[in-house]
């Protein structure tokens, strides 16, 4: 058997030259599996949960260097045994930035996130799944890293149409919807949680979903959507009015989908706004 080469003497050939002269503004790894742990409010002691997330990865590439380290990404994943928060997400892809030695570098994450939900009369407990996204940017501005945080949030809650409740003589058609909202903070250090983002979001449709429910809980949550009628337009403008009021949102885009009971095609609304136009974040190291 030949010997080995050893590490010393195997061409990089990701760092060879490149006389095609054109930057790439991303290359690295997608739809990367795995395991972490995450909290979205450390300061308040919420406990971090287990949870896969599903990573991409990237970084900018001058037009002089043939290819990036692919290898680096996945050992920077494997090496950051920290719990995941806004925070510390920021920090991750600085790291990046800085070990694969790029102007700049983004990561996006995507997992399930479960919150506490007890159904509105019998107080029975549950687990309702939220589907979570948090994008973040760093590049290098005069050796100072800027820093962009986003974060979205998606579930569940009920719709009930106000035509048809004005127009039938007996109920009104109602569904689930999907609610949807992304937001930049103003300041990490005084920021919503992915529960208390939830709670404003569920607030603006017709009722709530509930992980576990009686009869009794099915009769109120009924009857609280047949009161509390919305169309796609109403929920989100709703849903706007109330992030547009969060002092501590500097951005938000929302958007809410009805999985339409009486029709074959879904309904759907979206509104993005600035509450202003600071769109970084500070970012407390601890």
């Amino acid at each position: 058997m030949s010997e080995l080469k050893t590490a010393t003497v195997l061409p990089d050939v990701q760092s060879f030259d490149d006389g095609r002269q054109i930057p790439i503004n991303q290359v690295g790894i997608s739809k990367v599996p795995y395991p972490i742990q995450f909290t979205s409010c450390r300061t308040a002691g919420e406990p971090a949960q287990s949870t896969m997330g599903t990573f991409d990865m990237f970084v900018s590439l001058p037009s002089t260097v043939k290819g990036t380290h692919m290898s680096r990404f996945v050992q920077l994943l494997r090496d950051f045994r920290q719990p995941l928060d806004y925070c510390r997400t920021i920090d991750l892809c600085g790291e990046l930035r800085q070990r694969l030695k790029a102007e700049e570098a983004s990561i996006t994450v995507r997992f399930p996130f479960f919150v506490k939900r007890t159904a509105p009369v019998t107080s029975e407990p549950g687990l309702l799944r939220l589907d979570i996204e948090l994008s973040v940017l760093v590049n290098d501005q005069e050796d100072n890293d800027q820093e962009d945080l986003v974060v979205r949030v998606a579930g569940p809650a009920t719709s009930l149409c106000p035509c048809s409740k004005e127009i039938a003589a007996y109920g009104a058609h109602n569904q689930r919807c999907q609610l949807s909202a992304s937001v930049r903070f103003r300041d990490l250090s005084d920021c919503l949680s992915i529960d208390e983002l939830f709670v404003t979001m569920e607030q603006a449709a017709s009722a709530s979903v509930y992980p576990t429910v009686k009869r009794i809980d099915e009769k109120y949550i009924t009857e609280r959507a047949y009161e509390n009628p919305k169309f796609v337009e109403d929920t989100v403008r709703d849903l706007a009015l109330r992030f547009r009021s969060e002092r501590r949102i500097s951005w938000f885009c929302c958007s809410t989908e009805n999985f339409e009971s009486i029709h074959q095609h879904n309904a759907f609304a979206r509104i993005e706004m600035d509450n202003d136009d600071h769109i970084s974040v500070s970012n407390p190291r601890s």
